[in-house]
């Protein structure tokens, strides 16, 4: 088993639009990462499945927290020094294209179940990257199918909006769990307080629209707020 180093650079570069020299930078930084993320023996088989110019310019051997997503694109956010946007993006068309070459390997390997969904191929929509390799913004027809799913928010391509009406002991509590997943996830709303409440908007701000991103950040802030919301007042 052995990842093509040309392959994997022209697969990434399809998936997000960005020019070979990015792309290897962006395959090195989530190479590294996920191979710090294995145990050594997964780590071993990992690394000589990798082509050689992607070994020895970063070390594999220090080990990170075998966490989800947000801890993956964290250490590649930091390793790569991108936005975690931009990391979260690069890392899934990387992940993506080991996949697509060598599926028995990274099925084989121990990750979890929540970082394992970094592998899939992207979507439609925001999984499709715009000219300069950012998260592409979705259509309004997308936005309209994911505010379906989501009946607490509002919004179009701009935007998605949620309005919290507590009182103020639960609305601390609640925006206390939001700061936590800002730094669990490395992105988080713009919170905006009003007389009538507390409103969270999320957007990407490098499009300037409402991305993929933004679907999943509303789905977990639907999820933070009703884990802080047991036992508040009635």
């Amino acid at each position: 088993m052995a990842v093509k180093y040309q392959d994997l650079l022209a697969s990434v570069s399809e998936k997000t639009g960005l020019d070979s020299g990015v792309a290897r930078a962006a395959a090195e930084a989530t190479v590294t990462v996920l191979a710090r993320t294995l145990d050594e023996p997964d780590r071993d088989r990992f690394m000589d499945a990798m082509p050689g110019q992607l070994k020895g310019r970063l070390p594999v051997e220090e080990q990170v927290r075998k966490g989800d997503e947000a801890d993956f694109v964290r250490a590649v956010s930091l390793l790569a020094h991108r936005p975690p946007d931009e990391a979260r993006l690069r890392a899934r068309a990387v992940l993506a294209a080991l996949a697509e070459q060598e599926p028995d390997l990274i099925a084989e390997l121990d990750v979890p179940n929540r970082l394992r969904e970094m592998f899939a191929p992207p979507g439609v929509g925001g999984g499709v990257t715009g000219p300069a390799g950012q998260e592409a913004p979705l259509t309004p027809e997308e936005v309209d199918t994911a505010l379906g799913a989501l009946p607490d928010w509002s919004g179009d391509t701009s935007e998605l909006r949620r309005t919290l009406v507590l009182p103020p002991g639960d609305l601390d509590r609640v925006l206390r769990r939001i700061d936590l997943l800002r730094e669990e996830m490395g992105r988080g709303p713009e919170v905006r307080r009003g007389a009538d409440g507390v409103q969270l908007a999320v957007r990407t701000a490098s499009v300037d629209a409402v991305t993929a991103l933004d679907v999943e950040l509303a789905s977990r802030l639907d999820e933070a707020i009703d884990e802080a919301g047991a036992g508040m007042s009635s």
